[in-house]
């Protein structure tokens, strides 16, 4: 008996000692509405409070589709307990999230189940399913942006940047790739820009759309010269500004701040700049 029982706990020790677990860092990474296949455990994890994140994949039609998003953001590493005799493909994976999706009444928007839209606790959500392509998949990683705005830490005066340079570079104001609608997430910068102006009615600006190298020169010119428009048409409009004392402006790649080479750098080109006439 005591030879058994010394047995059975060598190898419950054995168990436990080859488990793989959860990283204790991403312990509480997981959003509440998101499973995951059995077997796998979490490797490692990635998480900003806020992040905008460019999601790449083939639309259900077959092209090619960037779709920029931000909000509360999760990368998150799954990898297969070495343990877990199953064998399990990429398909298997792609299809489960495909289908748990479905039953909360989302929607998938690519041709291989990578790619869906769902709304979770109020929000947009959209994920990505990454590297699920295999036999058998030794692990794959979920992308989630919750579409949220961002929590204003940082004052700035618009008055104090204008009077010492001239200009003021906003990166608050958010369009789509490709797009010149302004997103809902801008109404802090735009109301910003609109309490100067109330502020200081003596005032005029020029609204002065910036892009980073992405595409066509002469395409960069008219989207940046559209996006300019649209923020001289909201204050005209939505913030009652005369509009004889705004002018907008397009000038594309023309100025950039910083390297077009890295995504970083074309992010600080992706601007408008609020000028003094």
């Amino acid at each position: 008996m005591k030879s058994s029982t010394l047995l059975i706990s060598i190898l419950f020790i054995s168990l436990v000692s080859f488990s793989q677990t959860d990283k204790p860092a991403c312990k509480n990474i997981e959003p509440s509405y998101l499973g995951r296949m059995k077997g796998f455990y979490i490797d490692h994890c990635e998480s900003s409070e806020y992040k905008e994140h460019e999601f790449f994949y083939h639309g259900l039609d077959g092209n090619s589709v960037r779709l920029r998003k931000a909000g509360d953001f999760r990368r998150i590493f799954y990898s297969k307990d070495k343990n877990d005799p199953r064998a399990v493909s990429g398909d298997q994976i792609r299809l489960n999230y495909a289908n748990a999706v479905k039953k909360i009444k989302g929607k998938g928007l690519s041709e291989k189940n990578t790619f869906y839209t769902f709304t979770a606790n109020g929000n947009e959500v959209f994920m990505a399913i990454e590297h699920a392509d295999d036999t058998d998949d030794k692990g794959y990683n979920v992308v989630i942006v919750e579409v949220k705005s961002m929590k204003q830490e940082v004052e700035f005066s618009l008055k104090e940047g204008i009077e010492k340079d001239g200009k003021v570079a906003l990166y608050g104001i958010l369009f789509d790739v490709g797009k010149s609608d302004i997103k809902p997430e801008s109404a802090e910068t735009l109301k910003q820009i609109t309490a100067y102006l109330n502020d200081n009615p003596a005032i005029k600006i020029i609204v002065a759309g910036h892009t980073d190298n992405t595409g066509t020169f002469e395409g960069n010119m008219t989207l940046s010269k559209a996006r300019a428009e649209s923020i001289k048409t909201y204050l005209v409009t939505t913030g009652k500004i005369a509009t004889s004392r705004v002018i907008s402006a397009g000038v594309g790649q023309v100025c950039p701040v910083s390297t077009n080479d890295t995504e970083e750098g074309r992010k600080l080109n992706r601007r408008v700049e609020i000028v003094k006439q």
